[in-house]
This record gives C-alpha cells, sequence and structure tokens, in this order.
C-alpha cells in the first residue's frame, strides 16, 4: 500500500504544491532581513518558561500521578494571574480552556472547585476566563483519516480556531492529547500530523497549547517513555515529564512509604526555547473536602488538588553553630580511631561512620547524612587520611576536619 505521507503524489507523479485557499503558492527564497538583536521582541512566555504563546508543550505522565489537576492548576494560574504552583506568570493572566476529552463534566467541575477552594481563588478571579469542553459532550476531532484511507483531514482545526480566536484564548490544555485524534499512535508519519494540527491552531491564534499525554508501560525514565511513536515529543518545543516520588527520593526526604504517592516531580525534559532546568520541581497531592455532603453522603467528596513543595533541605534549616558542633566531634576522634567516609564500614566499624554525629546533631536521616559527608568530602571541608588502628593492628582511612574552611572562618 502506498505511503500517503510521503511527499510524492504517486497517483500523479509529480510533487505535491502548497495551496491556501485553493490557490497555489510559489516556493520563494528571501534574503534574511538580518535585523538588530537589541530590536527582536522577546519570545511571549505566559507561564515560567513551561508555556509560550505559537507553540506545543508536550505533559508526559504515567497513570496517578495528577496530570489532569496539574494542568488545570496552571491553567487556574493564567485566567487568575495568581503564581500557584511557584512559577512565574506574565502579566495579568489570560483566558484558558481546558478540553477534557475523556471525563465528564461535572467530575472536572469538581476538579476546579477543589483548586479554588485549596488555593483561596474567589469566582470572579476566573468569571469568563476559565473555560472547559468535556469530549463526553462532543468529541475534537483535530486528525483522521479520510474514508479513502490515505488522506489526513482535520475536522475541527477550523471551528477551534475561530473560537480561540473570539474569546482570546491564550492557553488550551487538551487532555488526552490521544483523545484527539483517530490516527495510528505508533505511526511516527501520522503522529507528525496529528501534531502539526495542534501546531497550526498555536501559531493561527498566538495561544500556547498544552498537551497531556501518557506514558508506556514500565519504568518511567525520560521523555522518551512516553506512548507511541516518538514524533510526538519531537514536535513539541517544550517537553514536561510528571513522575511520582521515587523510593530512593523518599529515603533521601525523610518520606515514609505510606505518604510517597503523594509526592510528585515535574522534570523540564526537553527545553528548545529555554535552559532545561537542573533542579525538578516537586508538588505536593492533598485531598480537598468540598463541602457537598447530603444526608445520603455525609461525607461529601474529597477531591485531589496540588500545591508546591519545598523538599526537605539539611543545609538550609542547619546554623553554622550546628554544623560546627558536628565538626567538632568528628576532629576530636582520636588519632588512631578516626570517623570513616563511608556508612558501610569498609575495613572499619560501621558505627564510626562520620553519618552519626551529622544525625545526631543536625537531625536528618542517614540519607541525608550520606549526602552532607559527600559534599564536605568533595568541598574539601573532611579530607580523607590514612591511620594506623592500634586496637587491630591495621592500617585504615578516616578523615579530618579542615579548619581553614569550617563555615564562619
Amino acid at each position: 500500500m502506498a505511503d500517503p505521507f510521503k511527499t510524492w503524489d504517486l497517483a500523479k507523479s509529480r510533487p505535491r504544491v502548497a495551496t491556501v485557499d485553493g490557490e497555489a503558492v510559489p516556493l520563494v527564497l528571501h534574503p534574511a532581513r538580518l535585523p538588530d538583536a537589541a530590536a527582536i521582541p522577546p519570545r511571549p512566555w505566559l507561564y515560567g518558561t513551561q508555556l509560550v504563546r505559537g507553540f506545543v508543550t508536550v505533559l508526559v505522565a504515567p497513570g496517578g500521578t495528577g496530570k489532569s489537576v496539574y494542568a488545570m492548576c496552571v491553567a487556574a494560574a493564567l485566567a487568575s494571574g495568581k503564581n500557584l504552583l511557584g512559577d512565574h506568570v506574565f502579566g495579568t493572566g489570560c483566558p484558558i480552556a481546558v478540553l477534557n476529552l475523556e471525563d465528564p463534566m461535572d467530575e472536572l467541575e469538581r476538579r476546579l472547585a477543589a483548586i479554588m477552594i485549596r488555593h483561596k481563588i474567589a469566582r470572579e478571579d476566573l468569571e469568563g476566563r476559565y473555560f472547559m469542553h468535556s469530549g463526553e459532550s462532543r468529541r475534537v476531532h483535530m486528525a483522521s483519516l479520510d474514508p479513502d484511507g490515505f488522506t489526513v483531514v482535520h475536522p475541527d482545526e477550523g471551528a477551534l480556531i475561530a473560537e480561540i480566536q473570539a474569546h482570546g484564548i491564550g492557553l488550551i490544555v487538551v487532555d488526552p492529547f490521544a483523545e484527539s485524534h483517530s490516527l495510528e499512535e505508533n505511526s511516527n508519519p501520522q503522529m507528525v500530523q496529528a501534531a502539526a494540527a495542534w501546531r497550526r491552531v498555536a501559531r493561527a491564534t498566538n495561544c500556547a497549547i498544552m498537551l497531556v499525554h501518557h506514558v508506556r508501560k514500565g519504568i518511567v525514565a525520560d521523555i522518551d517513555s512516553a506512548r507511541g511513536a516518538k514524533a510526538l515529543t519531537d514536535s513539541a518545543r517544550i517537553g514536561l515529564l510528571l513522575s511520582p516520588m521515587a523510593p530512593e527520593d523518599a529515603e533521601q526526604m525523610g518520606i515514609g512509604e505510606e505518604d510517597r504517592q503523594s509526592y510528585v516531580r515535574l522534570d523540564n525534559a526537553k527545553a528548545n526555547l529555554a535552559p532545561k532546568g537542573s533542579k525538578a520541581k516537586w508538588f505536593e497531592l492533598s485531598q480537598v473536602n468540598l463541602g457537598n455532603a447530603t444526608p445520603d453522603y455525609p461525607n461529601g467528596d474529597n477531591v485531589a488538588s496540588m500545591v508546591a513543595w519545598d523538599p526537605p533541605n539539611v543545609w538550609r534549616t542547619s546554623t553554622d553553630e550546628a554544623i560546627n558542633r558536628v565538626l567538632d566531634v568528628i576532629a576530636r576522634a582520636p588519632e588512631d580511631l578516626l570517623y570513616l567516609a563511608s556508612r558501610r564500614g569498609g575495613l572499619g566499624d560501621p558505627r564510626r561512620w562520620a553519618g552519626h554525629p551529622v544525625m545526631d546533631i543536625l537531625d536528618c536521616n542517614e540519607a541525608q547524612a550520606a549526602g552532607v559527608v559527600a559534599e564536605w568530602l568533595r568541598t574539601g571541608l573532611l579530607k580523607q587520611e590514612n591511620f594506623r588502628d592500634a586496637a587491630q593492628r591495621k592500617t585504615k582511612t578516616g578523615v579530618v576536619v579542615d579548619p581553614s574552611k569550617r563555615p564562619g572562618r
């Protein structure tokens, strides 16, 4: 079967000609304008470095991470002009539209109500600026194969552009992307066509597009974990990865296993327009009671909302005085029984690990103490030296304090 996405029309054996409103558009190369760099307007960012007018952002996440809640919170931040999740909102906000293509409207309203309660958003902050559409009332169909099975058509592209322009929409959230087309998800050529439809909408309306997308089964390592063909994430200018807190992160931050699923991290996994962030953003999913109890349902509804979360940081909560107390303990160790750099002990007694006084004085867990010891070794505040263990008559490696690098010195 002929590939309908090749640039050659095999039936007529000639290249396709670009047209606008049925008129052929000639291909003409123009010399560059070579403008003054200072005169070029800045990119029209809407929200941090995640959303920019005229471009498509893809948010990739596994189920249960709160991706729909996150997208609706971002939309509420833009509509209200308020910083809800820690990222800068440019300007005073703008009208937005959330196109949820799989949930009923009453469920979307519950989510929005929970966000408004949790973030203390008044009705007037969103009224006339927060639009919602449920796929249960009408599907938004952006790309499908024509009945001939060869040509991709875009049934709702023109109508959606008109609606965006009529309401001055600055952001469209599409949740999930997979429900906005009926093309083959594992076909790169077809996903190019589906992504291109949303890119054309972004360019024609100068709005930002956020496509919410699922991941494949298995370990979520990076944005390439996105379900289906890679062409979708390749086509997006900005790629975000929302993932659950990993067990090792929970250990480092002192979060119990029963609470770990309440925390998610957001990574800027693809940065074509802005520097890739080296630090993940963290959020906490919290349940909000809507206060809608009835005699039949006396507890009412508890619905998830999301707030920015700052992970525990031993450096931020530790004073110079406390750090120097830890260093005093390490420095007072006998020359034949120094503290050890490794918590596993190596050839020495693991009870002599330098992390123990760190935990005792800085009130942190083992994983956090290991990070502190590693950082002190990296900066040279602690140095490794060989010493002779008189009791065991063995040469071992311990740590000593460099007094010139103590805090406050």
